[in-house]
């Protein structure tokens, strides 16, 4: 069935009818999205990803092609129609819409700036920490295989370097550790590391042309004669197609690849891998992906888009909230504070000020990239730790570490609550118990809003997703932690706010370890 593009608009692609394939957007002549359409008689709208959709304020000339054959062509004006619509990043340097509906900057504009041969040199220096410092051989995989088995060179619409490592370990949990053992190899040879899951991690660095490169490097192992690869493959592949490595060109460098470089990219790709496909998305059974989240777990939802927000507001103001300035005012002392969800880091000055050693919990850090290149400038005592409160047993790490901080402790948390899914809410308390294990108390302030005024917030703010959060029911998350609530104001109305009405501010203290003959209030 033939692509049928009725309209193009703010909301999305209008097709007269569904059909099977794939569209490639064009904006003023640049390919900005690619999209796979599945087929179907009645009318679609295909929707906009969201960070393009952000973007959409202007004219621009759009065509929409199949194939390369033209099946749309017309000038359209977005959102406000001043200017025309730029697809490029802070640098200039023209970005695209991928198939995970991140911002890229494709190797396709990308080679004059050196970008290229810095990302092959690091993948390099990266591979040769892990078989030096860790005894680990790796090899080049996904896109940047796929990239050597076409023509030698990187596929001009990918934008990473994809690395893979065979682990004998035989247990996920001995897997974990062994990732964390590779990164702090990486790290002790001065490379900067993000972990995603604990089968998967990204080497980060500054990319000669502006902004921050990733190298991802993924677990592969075998379950009896199944190959597990990353989240997406769990197939019957013999261990003669991964191994012994071979040799194989890659952008002028001989790097290591599996030895069946046809049979490992027909896994991933399907048998007409040779053909290009931007849009191609890999689409894992929930058998897999349900798998991989109880085995490794993941520090990646929703985190570009925290960290992307984070920035915003750190970029517009680094002032202390309210909520930090009526916390001092509760203080006993000068206890360590530990900030969950610190967001921008703003609040730690006002913690920092009042002579308390401050440390921000978030894992969604702004760093320099979020912060339109900016350093993010705290204090040299401050610390800044990662927590995922949608992972539990990230929380039990990280809050036996906490407990075991020396000293009088505080937790605050600001605006976490309503930024978290309702399962995951008892995992605030659950770290502020251990953390708090020798007793301590617990500042909170929410903002509770009903689902529509959820929407109309994401919307005004930009912020990820947010849930209506009744204060009334979070007291019983906090007994059943062990915690006491010595105070409360604004319930009532955000009570009712988190059924309908205009959000509601609200607050409460609860204690840890409190003194017998106490009582909630």
């Amino acid at each position: 069935m033939k692509a049928s593009v009725q309209r193009v608009d703010d909301d999305g692609l209008h097709l007269e009818r569904g059909f099977d394939g794939s569209l490639d957007v064009h904006f003023d002549g640049w390919r900005g999205w690619s999209v796979a359409v599945e087929e179907g008689s009645e009318p679609v709208t295909v929707p906009w990803p969201k960070r393009l959709k952000a973007r959409l304020d202007g004219s621009s000339l759009v065509t929409v092609t199949v194939d390369e054959e033209e099946v749309f062509r017309e000038e359209v004006t977005f959102g406000a129609g001043q200017g025309r619509v730029e697809l490029v990043d802070r640098f200039g340097n023209p970005v695209i819409i991928d198939k995970w509906g991140l911002t890229q900057r494709i190797f396709e504009t990308r080679r004059e700036g050196g970008a290229v041969e810095a990302m092959t040199a690091m993948a390099e220096r990266v591979l040769d920490v892990m078989r030096e410092s860790c005894g680990i051989e790796g090899w080049i995989s996904f896109g940047t295989l796929l990239g050597a088995a076409r023509s030698g060179k990187v596929i001009g619409h990918d934008s990473d370097i994809d690395l893979c490592y065979l682990s004998e370990k035989p247990s996920p949990a001995e897997m974990a550790v062994e990732m964390w053992d590779i990164a702090r190899a990486l790290v002790d040879a001065g490379i900067s590391v993000k972990h995603k899951t604990a089968s998967f991690i990204t080497v980060v660095y500054d990319a000669p042309d502006g902004g921050e490169d990733g190298i991802d490097i993924y677990t592969c192992f075998y379950v009896g004669d199944l190959l597990h690869e990353t989240a997406t493959v769990r197939e019957r592949v013999p261990r003669s197609a991964v191994l012994p490595l071979r040799l194989l060109e890659f952008e002028g460098r001989d790097m290591p690849a599996p030895a069946d470089p046809d049979r490992m990219l027909t896994v991933s790709y399907g048998p007409q891998w040779r053909v290009p496909d931007p849009s191609f998305r890999h689409l894992p059974s929930r058998e897999i992906t349900d798998r991989f989240d109880a085995w490794f777990g993941s520090v990646m939802t929703n985190r570009r888009d925290w960290t992307q927000f984070n920035g915003q507001v750190g970029a517009a103001s680094m002032r202390p909230s309210p909520f930090a300035h009526w916390v001092v005012e509760q203080l006993d002392g000068t206890p360590r504070v530990l900030d969950v969800g610190s967001g921008s880091s703003a609040d730690l000055r006002a913690y920092h000020r009042a002579g308390c050693k401050a440390i921000g919990y978030d894992y969604a850090h702004p760093g320099k990239h979020a912060l339109g290149g900016k350093e993010i400038d705290l204090p040299d005592s401050v610390g800044r730790r990662v927590i995922n409160l949608l992972d539990e047993r990230d929380v039990l790490t990280v809050g036996a570490l906490a407990a075991r901080q020396k000293g009088p402790k505080v937790v605050t948390a600001r605006q976490v609550l309503e930024a978290v899914p309702p399962r995951s809410r008892d995992q605030l308390w659950r770290f502020a118990a251990m953390a708090l294990s020798d007793g301590g108390r617990v500042f909170v302030e929410g903002v509770s809003r009903s689902p529509r005024q959820c929407r109309l917030a994401q919307e005004r703010t930009g912020s990820p997703r947010l849930w209506p959060v009744d204060p009334t029911a979070v007291v019983d998350d906090v007994r059943a932690s062990g915690g006491r609530v010595l105070h409360r104001e604004g319930f009532a109305a955000a009570s009712r706010a988190s059924r309908t009405g205009t959000p509601q501010r609200w607050r409460m203290m609860v204690e840890y370890g409190a003194q017998e003959g106490r009582t909630d209030r």
